[in-house]
């Protein structure tokens, strides 16, 4: 689904699309997993008492487990508030997204925003996961052509070095493997970047009217979880690519 190419404003900016990291579900993890340790840790102690090592185990277990759920509720509570509890949004600056995951050596987990500028369009789609065979939903952002981190500037970039003369034979051979030109179809949709939707959500409708009412040029294109390698494998030569160049340096001076 596009979003229209046309919108008045009538003089009135619009209201931004923002959506924050929830914070229910994590303050309840740390109660129910505090409360679990307390039982847990006194049915340790009447075992202990009473010598019944039957009892050790499952109340170990569920020590455990309790741990696990105050972990995973304070991970989750420190996150959104180091992002000062706004995960994803989109105004008439652009498109900000909490958590990135990064292309190549730039760290996962940073905050960016995008301007709309630079961007060709917004893509939502999903990948699944190996546990219970879910599914977890994602955002992302194609980058225009002319912005480095897009697929043109990767290429770009790639011919460039393949063209050097100086380059050794067999560093240009695996070059050479990367040097491949994806389908047009796949180019128009090849995810620069994008943010896993964890720990907060999204409404589909909501952001197409976000961006029509901000970016009535962007398009909001859907793809499921099929298409989710289509979308962001090119990534992995970007990483290639990296890899190649910084062992190359190191062998040119003997490291």
């Amino acid at each position: 689904m596009i979003a229209g190419k046309t919108a008045e404003h009538h003089g009135v900016a619009p209201p931004p699309y923002v959506e924050r990291f929830r914070r229910f579900g994590p303050i309840a993890s740390v109660a129910a997993g505090g409360i679990a340790i307390v039982l847990s840790s006194l049915w340790l102690v009447q075992a202990a008492r009473g010598a019944h090592l039957d009892d050790g185990p499952p109340a170990l277990a569920l020590l455990c487990t309790a741990l696990g759920m105050v972990g995973f509720g304070t991970v989750r509570l420190a996150r959104g508030h180091s992002k000062g509890r706004v995960a994803f949004s989109i105004d008439a600056d652009g498109v900000y997204f909490a958590d990135c995951v990064y292309p190549g050596s730039e760290p996962d987990g940073q905050a960016r925003r995008i301007p709309w500028d630079e961007i060709n369009a917004l893509i939502l789609f999903s990948r699944r996961t190996e546990f219970l065979r879910g599914a977890v939903e994602c955002v992302g952002v194609r980058l225009n052509s002319s912005v480095a981190g897009s697929p043109e500037d990767h290429f770009a970039r790639l011919k460039q070095i393949l063209a050097k003369p100086d380059l050794e034979l067999h560093v240009w051979e695996q070059l050479r493997e990367l040097d491949r030109d994806l389908p047009e179809a796949r180019m128009k949709t090849a995810v620069s970047f994008h943010t896993e939707v964890h720990g907060w959500s999204y409404r589909h409708s909501s952001v197409l009217e976000a961006v029509r009412a901000h970016a009535p040029g962007v398009p909001v294109i859907s793809f499921p979880a099929d298409d989710y390698y289509h979308l962001v494998g090119w990534r992995a030569d970007q990483e290639k690519l990296r890899q190649i160049l910084q062992d190359a340096e190191l062998r040119r001076w003997g490291w």
